[in-house]
């Protein structure tokens, strides 16, 4: 039995491992979010949510001497362990080639995500065009998030918006029903789950942004036979994974629906 065949553990590191006897060259660890739900999240230490039953049926798929180990950690420790080189994928993310020039290979990506602007009832007016028509106006954000944009993130840098960082979507999503915040950009679903849970009101969707590919960045300083390996089998589990309809059923057990 190959070691991505093995069992899951959780450990205390808040890890998702399968491991086996073998012995790899050097452990693989991927990192991800740990309160973006439904696709990141964590329960009882271990990884969980869409991303983390993705990953453990693909590694379950891929024949190889790996030993991998999947984290959740807040995102901005998670984007930085991959920057600093102290872990090897960044699960979940967007392709952002410009803010994490540090990224030099993409996985292929298993499903979409919709992200859309989040204001307070009143704030934004219908045909407003995003970000452009936001001006004056103070947004929440999740640290580390680059989901905004890049416009976005240029027009805060220009002191033409206003950003507030909160380490949650919930967090966040209590600011604007609060009124500490006017919008917030968010991930539709990851949005209105969080919002329906928590039982917010005073909250409208104002529009949508953009749709994003949701993939496994993997830092480009990971080099070598093993690496070229592994984020070419990942690949192939994944592309096997959308085809069979694996990727839909785990999204549909997942939100229940």
């Amino acid at each position: 039995m190959s070691k991505s065949k093995g069992a899951l553990l959780a450990t205390a590191t808040c890890a998702v491992a399968l491991l086996s006897s073998a012995v790899s060259a050097e452990t693989i660890r991927l990192v991800q979010d740990e309160a973006y739900a439904p696709y990141m999240t964590m329960t009882d230490k271990a990884p969980t949510g869409i991303w983390a039953d993705v990953i453990t049926e693909a590694l379950s798929r891929i024949d190889g001497d790996y030993d991998v180990v999947l984290e959740a950690l807040p995102w901005s420790r998670a984007v930085n362990l991959v920057e600093g080189g102290q872990a090897h994928g960044l699960v979940g993310t967007y392709h952002k080639p410009d803010s994490r020039p540090w990224i030099g290979t993409y996985s292929v990506a298993p499903f979409t995500e919709n992200v859309s602007v989040f204001c307070r009832d009143g704030v934004a007016e219908e045909g407003w065009s995003y970000p452009q028509d936001f001006k004056g106006l103070t947004f929440g954000n999740n640290a580390g998030f680059g989901t905004p944009g890049e416009e976005f993130f240029a027009l805060v840098t220009g002191g033409l918006i206003s950003l507030q960082e909160a380490p949650t979507t919930d967090l966040n999503l209590k600011k604007l029903a609060g009124g500490r915040i006017d919008c917030y950009v968010q991930e539709q679903r990851t949005a209105e789950m969080a919002i329906n849970a928590l039982g917010l009101t005073g909250i409208t969707r104002v529009l949508d942004t953009s749709v994003e590919d949701s993939m496994i960045g993997f830092r480009g300083s990971w080099q070598g036979d093993e690496a070229a390996r592994f984020t070419s089998a990942m690949d192939g589990a994944l592309k096997a994974m959308m085809e069979d309809g694996t990727i839909d059923r785990i999204i549909a057990e997942t939100v229940g629906g």
